[in-house]
This record gives C-alpha cells, sequence and structure tokens, in this order.
C-alpha cells in the first residue's frame, strides 16, 4: 500500500479511541488510561515540533505567537469542562467545603497551569492538560536543541527518570521523554514503516488480551484480590509498544470526519469525568453499572458532539484565522495530520489538526 493510504491508521480515530481508554479506566478494572495518556503524549510531541517548524517559526513573534495559540486551543474547552464539572458537584451536593485557595482554583480552571496541584480537583483528567501545558512552555527549546542532536533525547530520560527529585507527577519531568520521543520523530522525519507499525499495534493487542485474560483467571480462582487488571509498569510498556503505530498515523491523511474524531477526543476526555460521577457509574448491581456506563457512554459523546459544532470548532477558527494574520511568509503545503490532553490534542498546520494533547 502506498504511503499515506491506509485508511485504518487513521490519526483521528486512534485519538478518540485513546480517549475512550481512560473512559474505560474510570468504569473498569480495564486500567489502561495511563498508556492512552503516555501516548497522548508522544503525539502532542509530534504534532507540537511539525507545527514549529511549519508554522508559528514563520509568524511574527513566534514564541508569543505559538503560546497564545495552544492556550487558545485548549482554554476554552477545559474551562468549559471545568465549570460543568463544578456544577454538577454543587448539583449532587458533592462539593467539598474547603478546596483551596479560591485565586489558585479560579486560575487553573480556566487557565490550567497549576491545576494538578490544586488541594481538590472537581475535573481529575484535567492533571494531564496542566503536563501538556508545562512542555508548551519549554517545547520550542527541546525542538531546538533535539532537532540538532537527536542524542539529546538521552536528557528526557535522564530527566524522567529523576522525576521524583524534580517535583514529581505535578510536573513535566516524569513525562518529558514520551514528548521528546514525539519530538524527535518529528525534527528528524523519524516513520516507521507500515510492516513495523502493524507488528507493533498487534503485539500490543496480543499483549493486553494475554494480561486480561491472566487477569480474568486469577479473579475466577481467587488468587487475585486487586480489583484492576494492569500495572503501572504493564501501562508503561503498552504505551512504548504503542508508540510506533501511533506515530504511523500521523503518516496518513485525515479526512473531514476522522478530523472530527480527533477534536472530539478532547472534548470526550475533559468531559467524562464529570458525567461518569453525576451518574454514579460505580455504585449498584453488576448489570446496573454496565446501563449507567452505556448511558454515560452517550451522553458524554452527545455533549461532546454538541461541545464541539457551537462552543470549540468557532473558536478554534477564529484562531486559526488570528495565526494565519501573524505569518510572515506563506506557509508550505497541508500536514496529513489529525485534528488536539488529552490534552491536548493539522491537515493544515493553522487548522491545528495535531493533537495539542487531545486537542
Amino acid at each position: 500500500m502506498a504511503m499515506g493510504t491506509d485508511r485504518f491508521a487513521s490519526p483521528g480515530a486512534l485519538r478518540l479511541t485513546l480517549a475512550f481508554a481512560v473512559f474505560l479506566h474510570h468504569t473498569t478494572s480495564f486500567n489502561l488510561g495511563m498508556s492512552a495518556v503516555l501516548i497522548f503524549f508522544v503525539l502532542s510531541g509530534y504534532w507540537v515540533a511539525a507545527m514549529w517548524k511549519n508554522t508559528y517559526s514563520r509568524t511574527t513573534s513566534a514564541y508569543f505567537t505559538y503560546l497564545v495559540s495552544r492556550v487558545w486551543r485548549i482554554a476554552p474547552v477545559f474551562a468549559l469542562c471545568s465549570a460543568i464539572a463544578w456544577a454538577l458537584l454543587l448539583w449532587r451536593g458533592d462539593a467539598p467545603v474547603a478546596f483551596g485557595g479560591l485565586i489558585h482554583q479560579l486560575f487553573s480552571n480556566i487557565m490550567i497551569l497549576g491545576y494538578s496541584t490544586l488541594p481538590f480537583q472537581a475535573n481529575i483528567p484535567g492533571w494531564s492538560l496542566d503536563v501538556e501545558l508545562q512542555f508548551y512552555l519549554i517545547a520550542p527549546a527541546i525542538i531546538f536543541l533535539i532537532s540538532k542532536n537527536i542524542h539529546l533525547l538521552l536528557i528526557c530520560l535522564l530527566i524522567s527518570a529523576g522525576a521524583p527529585w524534580l517535583g514529581g507527577s505535578a510536573t513535566v519531568a516524569p513525562f518529558l521523554l514520551f514528548f521528546g520521543i514525539g519530538v524527535a520523530a518529528a525534527s528528524h522525519e523519524l516513520k516507521p514503516d507500515r510492516g513495523f507499525a502493524y507488528r507493533a499495534l498487534f503485539t500490543t493487542l496480543a499483549t493486553i488480551f494475554l494480561c486480561s485474560l491472566i487477569f480474568a483467571k486469577d479473579i475466577m480462582l481467587g488468587e487475585k484480590q486487586e480489583l484492576l487488571a494492569f500495572s503501572d509498569k504493564t501501562n508503561l510498556l503498552i504505551a512504548v509498544m504503542m508508540t510506533p503505530w501511533a506515530l504511523y498515523t500521523t503518516r496518513q491523511p485525515s479526512a473531514s470526519t476522522d478530523r472530527m474524531f480527533g477534536e472530539l477526543s478532547y472534548i470526550f476526555y475533559l468531559l467524562h469525568w464529570s458525567v461518569i460521577g453525576a451518574l454514579k457509574t460505580g455504585e449498584g448491581s453488576y448489570t446496573d453499572r454496565i446501563l449507567l456506563c452505556s448511558e454515560a457512554f452517550v451522553i458524554i459523546l452527545v455533549a461532546s458532539y454538541l461541545i464541539w459544532c457551537l462552543f470549540d470548532r468557532p473558536i478554534n477558527k477564529l484562531r486559526a484565522a488570528w495565526v494565519s494574520g501573524r505569518l510572515l511568509t506563506p506557509s508550505p503545503p497541508p500536514l496529513a495530520a489529525p485534528a488536539g490532553v488529552m490534552s491536548a490534542i493539522a491537515s493544515s498546520a493553522l487548522r491545528n489538526r495535531g493533537p495539542g494533547h487531545f486537542a
């Protein structure tokens, strides 16, 4: 099959699948949500590097334009989903009396930065968008360094390994290697071929299936007390194994429907926590939980589509027009990229069809 014609490797569909994996993480024992987030970070590193090279570096006050554009892309939906989360908490009577400093809450629920250090987080998945924004702040420097020497990726590895002494999971440090892998792939045009990508995909799926069988067997025999199927190390392994496939999808063209899937993934990711909390999907019998989870999934999908149509897409068009107006030279040909942590989240770089985490 010719390069760029593999319809199965749809970039937007992959991102929506990853968002669904996070939904499963929070509603079942199928806890591969961290794997999904790590893959999102790889894709984010790739698309931010690609957009910096092809668009932002060619604008007036490049770093300013880039940073405003990225915040503009992810903050409005983040603020809306934060407002929905708080509204549902108040409606349920579950809002805490003490929730930390008011200024910190207001700033981080709107502008994202500092969200992972909030004493109370109304929308738990928001922590990864905080990490994403921290990456945005330093991304141009990382892109410059890795583009000059790919071996500087080792610095990202050392920083991630030393994360417990560098602020822990509240900072970008533990995840810098995954962002760096994406940056390196874009900067040095590291493109897994079709055969290698499919081997990585099938090996990953086989590993997940095998782990699921072992988990089910242990539960039935009473040999396993934990309610989660996958360990943190397994999540890390799955993310590493899936990375070649994720990078392979960046080579594929993205039609309008697939771009919509990619953009919906960011909204779905941020909205799901509030909805499953409001419906209390973790309570009741096994049958009740299945029905509640199914209802939550439909509500989240419909609400995400409405937010995308009425709120996210119009705002993104304004952002794209603003960036376009700051170009110093004509932009290069459009990238074959998806639409977004994630989170978030470019068939044309100005339309931002790269993930920007999930957006």
